[in-house]
């Protein structure tokens, strides 16, 4: 002990035992100081360190346990469908429903399942959401996650739909945070049974739900950071943001929007991923062509390749 304490703290030692070599009783009662020191100093160290952990355990925790408890939902639902009522109100609604393979069809119903039973939606004109409005919302929001686990969605706690335009965001049909996704429902009406122009507001909202779960900040890189594929993903936005931009100052028309170069002039790119996914989804053939890099990066991740996608007859 008293080797160890010279060795590690040779100031504190020289001051306390006051350069003795020898035993006798100073310098027992130095090495009783010393142990007291390091004693105390040990003891504040384990509280403020409780201190912290406390702060971000349960974070952390609640956030697994979040995501953990939806995958486990998802895999409880295995084999479940939706009703008669309910594909038939989908496929005359969803334009993309006649696009989507059969053999996603299982895991896409069952996605759907889950959501309305874990993701509240309300209506800010009326409070409560229609069924109808409801399972609109999730069908779309679980085509993203088709072929990915539902625990995507873990910060999700609410889906609030505005009759027409967003309460203190008055010119945007829609908003997402990592807790909260905002969209107006007389814009999503318009435009949800158009199946190829690319401006699918639930797919493009819901697109950032994802981007954000990570890390918190939407960025356009949908992975963690200590992914194998970040440093790719890092490399393609800041590629496809200069052309975008280029297709913005030109008014060419391009397989993603060139409001995704326009609104990420400044700071990070968050609008590169959201508005790439509604190009993915509804654009498919066009954006693989055009964007083989990020076709190729989206369909790595979201794991399906929906320019091979051919509509199917309606019944």
């Amino acid at each position: 002990m008293k080797a160890y304490v010279s060795k590690s703290f040779p100031l504190l030692s020289t001051v306390l035992f006051g350069g003795c070599s020898g035993g006798g009783a100073a310098g027992e009662l130095g090495i009783v100081v010393v142990c007291g020191v390091l004693g105390f100093g040990w003891i504040v160290w384990m509280i403020e360190k409780s201190k912290s952990g406390g702060s971000q355990k349960p974070s952390a925790r609640m956030t697994n346990e979040r995501g953990i408890s939806l995958d486990k939902r998802l895999e409880q639902k295995k084999g479940s469908r939706l009703d008669f009522k309910q594909r038939r109100f989908i496929a005359k609604n969803i334009g993309l429903y006649q696009w989507v393979p059969v053999d996603l069809m299982g895991a896409w119903e069952e996605r759907i399942l889950v959501f309305l039973d874990q993701f509240p939606v309300t209506h800010l004109k009326v409070k409560k959401a229609t069924d109808e409005m409801r399972l609109l919302v999730a069908a779309e929001a679980c085509l993203l996650i088709v072929r990915r686990p539902i625990s995507d969605y873990r910060h999700l706690q609410v889906v609030h739909l505005w009759e027409d335009e967003i309460e203190g965001n008055e010119n945007a049909r829609g908003t997402a945070t990592r807790h909260e996704v905002n969209l107006s429902w007389s814009y999503l009406k318009k435009t949800i049974r158009n199946a190829r122009d690319g401006h699918n507001l639930t797919l493009h909202e819901f697109a950032h739900l994802i981007d954000f779960a990570d890390d918190g900040v939407a960025q356009s890189i949908p992975v963690p950071g200590h992914s194998e594929d970040h440093k790719e993903w890092k490399i393609l936005v800041e590629q496809e943001h200069s052309r975008l931009m280029k297709a913005y100052e030109s008014g060419k028309n391009y397989s993603i929007r060139a409001y995704g170069g326009y609104e990420s002039i400044k700071g990070d790119k968050p609008e590169l991923f959201s508005c790439g996914t509604s190009a993915f989804f509804e654009r498919g053939s066009r954006l693989k062509r055009e964007c083989p890099n990020v076709y190729d990066a989206l369909k790595k991740f979201y794991g399906v390749d929906p320019a091979s996608w051919r509509k199917k007859k309606k019944t």
